[in-house]
């Protein structure tokens, strides 16, 4: 693909790169007194949206707000500084952000409640109001006022879903649903752009399939059923090659890491098993992969290549970005001390 096809979007990128917070003054942050946060913050690429919404003391709500439309601003200028299949694949990762609207929709409706986390605001972009799904009165009635391409995976994962109301089985489909459709887009790429876009949104699709298995091993589902729920789309993690057979096979989820062929995968669950039993929680797995990929999407941008590498990666960054500051609010709004918020925070 010939550099021509984003040079604008990366020209534009380039320029932003040295906005992103470093480790210094992410610390900087964390470190801060409540009194003292917002003024830090406010000296970052943030302080116009902050200024929008008014922010001059922490207010978590607030900030998220702020933070999450400067995120979708930065994926609008991408899209709309780039055309043909280099528009429509940010199109599809923008769309990322949707289905965590739509997922936490479902996780509001499975547990009966209509107070829902807040959403990206996607909405003007793609015409979908999924916020105001959650005062739906049942789940199926949170589907059938759905639109596609999330109402036919939906509706025919519902009786499913309904028989045993394990939440992961609407989940999942949403997943196949969505990056099937961005790995059909990347299929269009050529040379290092397909390679590179690829193995990012590959590593991504790798972790949703691990987490997968060790969540089915954890609420002890059998192989012959976890194997629907893992997706087709895979850069390093194959579960139908025959070095997976022993760990797809396993009864539990100590086994099924043990029985992993060596990988970068295998060394991140294994550092973080004493974790995992300490909280007997699935989530120290889900977070020490999230950091094993944010370190994947820095390798990419080494050298600042003059590729879709330096825009999507960007991108990832981004949004990673923005998630730690939102959970450095929260801590300050609740004055978490900055030796708890640090062991949240993506360095």
């Amino acid at each position: 693909m010939s550099v021509s096809n984003y040079a604008y979007a990366y020209a534009r990128i380039r320029a932003r790169m040295s906005e992103l917070l470093d480790e210094r003054r992410l610390k900087e942050l964390v470190d801060a007194r409540r009194d003292d946060f917002m003024p830090l913050l406010a000296g970052s690429a943030y302080k116009d949206k902050l200024t929008k919404e008014g922010l001059t003391e922490v207010n978590a709500r607030g900030i998220e707000k702020a933070l999450k439309e400067e995120l979708i601003d930065q994926y609008l200028m991408v899209i709309r500084s780039t055309d043909g299949v280099i528009s429509a694949i940010f199109e599809e990762i923008l769309r990322r952000l949707e289905v965590k609207n739509l997922k936490a929709v479902i996780r509001a409706k499975a547990v009966g409640t209509t107070e829902v986390a807040m959403s990206f605001p996607v909405e003007g972009f793609f015409g979908r109001d999924i916020s105001r799904l959650a005062d739906a009165d049942s789940m199926e009635g949170v589907i059938r006022r759905l639109d596609d391409p999330y109402k036919h995976v939906l509706e025919e994962a519902l009786p499913e879903y309904e028989e045993g109301k394990k939440l992961f089985i609407l989940e999942n489909v949403l997943d196949e649903e969505l990056f099937g459709a961005i790995w059909h887009k990347t299929e269009r790429l050529r040379g290092a752009d397909k390679e590179i876009v690829q193995k990012i949104v590959g590593i991504e699709f790798d972790i949703a399939n691990i987490m997968t298995m060790l969540r089915c091993k954890s609420e002890g589902i059998a192989e012959e059923e976890m194997r629907k729920y893992l997706l087709p789309y895979t850069y390093a993690f194959d579960y139908n090659a025959d070095a997976m057979k022993d760990s797809i096979a396993a009864e539990t989820v100590n086994s099924a890491i043990q029985l992993l062929p060596a990988s970068a995968y295998k060394g991140v669950l294994s550092d973080t098993f004493s974790s995992y039993e300490e909280k007997n929680s699935l989530i120290t797995f889900e977070n020490a992969l999230r950091q094993y990929f944010f370190a994947s999407v820095r390798d990419t941008l080494r050298g600042y290549p003059i590729n879709i590498g330096m825009i999507i990666g960007y991108l990832y960054l981004k949004e990673i970005e923005i998630r730690n500051l939102c959970a450095i609010a929260v801590c300050k709004e609740n004055d978490i001390p900055a030796e708890v918020t640090m062991k949240i925070v993506m360095m």
